[in-house]
């Protein structure tokens, strides 16, 4: 099943890993929608956020980029 947002991500928050008994690890984000408050973030799939791969991409590469500086050479 495919998700279609009709709104805009305006920020992804946080990431988290999800593992529950018999099903697969999955990904989820705490996405930020544009034009509406912190109180209407809502955490979304990995794979329902396809439209806005992008944004992901940004994130692991601050995430990546974050852990590089703080890790001991």
């Amino acid at each position: 099943m495919t998700t279609s947002f009709d709104k805009e991500v305006d920020s992804i928050e946080a990431k988290r890993e999800v593992q529950k008994r018999r099903i697969p690890r999955y990904t989820e984000y705490f996405v930020k929608w544009k034009g509406l408050p912190m109180s209407e973030a809502s955490w979304e799939k990995e794979e329902s956020l396809w439209q806005f791969k992008d944004k992901i991409t940004e994130v692991e590469q601050e995430e990546l980029a974050r852990a590089t500086r703080t890790s001991p050479t």
